[in-house]
């Protein structure tokens, strides 16, 4: 009997061990599997490319690649914009990736003028601490304009808005929408921004005729009600009502 019980509690074991290692098996081969299913999105042709082709958008199609099988010099699906209208140096057979290396220059690099919107302009003002904030505004800020200067006797200032909510493009090298250099210049010479050409005229001829003074917006959530707040207290102490 006592013979018995031990050969059961070994078979159990050995159950157990045996069932242990089974599973580990199946796990090692599903992440295999999982690994070598994995599939990421690149371009390739749909056509046979010859040396010196003008690749045109419907040359281009995304297809799904074996991820060990990309290379970082494969382009994106994202990235068709930049190579539609592109010469390639090499031939491409129909099927196969398109890679940054077929192009003489390599991936494309944007220009800062593309940022411009149709219908918009970019106007740069010298940078000074006082007038333009240039130390307290980041690219993508929003400002209002405000332009001073005396009066035909020299005797009062006059103060206007001449634009409100006007984005800051860029502040020295910075732009928006890219990172941040770390060989930023100490003092920017210039403020970057984006307008229309009614602003961008009325900034110019501001600027030729007194100073130009940057009204900085907040991008707190809490500016809002700071903003609402102030103008509470400032009517409450204009009227009166307040000590």
């Amino acid at each position: 009997m006592k013979r018995n019980s031990i050969l059961i509690i070994a078979s159990c074991l050995i159950g157990l061990i045996t069932a242990s290692a089974y599973s580990s098996r199946i796990r090692h081969l599903r992440d295999e599997i999982t690994r070598f299913s994995e599939k990421i999105p690149i371009l390739t042709v749909s056509r046979n490319i010859k040396a010196g082709e003008t690749l045109e958008a419907e040359d281009l199609e995304g297809t799904l690649f074996q991820k060990e099988q990309v290379s970082g010099r494969t382009v994106s699906p994202e990235d068709v914009e930049l190579i539609v209208g592109r010469r390639v140096i090499h031939p491409v057979p129909a099927r196969d990736p398109i890679l940054w290396t077929d192009f003489p220059e390599g991936p494309r690099v944007q220009h800062p003028s593309e940022m411009i919107p149709t219908g918009y302009r970019v106007i740069a003002l010298p940078a000074d601490e006082t007038h333009t904030l240039v130390h307290f505004i980041s690219p993508g800020d929003t400002v209002d304009i405000v332009s001073s200067t005396f009066e035909s006797s020299g005797d009062r200032l006059i103060s206007r808005l001449i634009a409100e909510n006007i984005v800051v493009l860029g502040v020295g090298s910075q732009l928006k929408g890219q990172p941040d250099s770390s060989d930023a210049e100490g003092f920017p010479l210039s403020v970057t921004l984006l307008v229309n050409p009614e602003y961008a005229l009325a900034i110019l001829r501001a600027s030729q005729t007194g100073a130009i003074h940057f009204l900085a917006r907040g991008s707190s959530p809490f500016a809002g009600i700071y903003d609402q707040n102030n103008r509470t207290a400032a009517a409450e102490r204009l009227s009166g009502t307040t000590p």
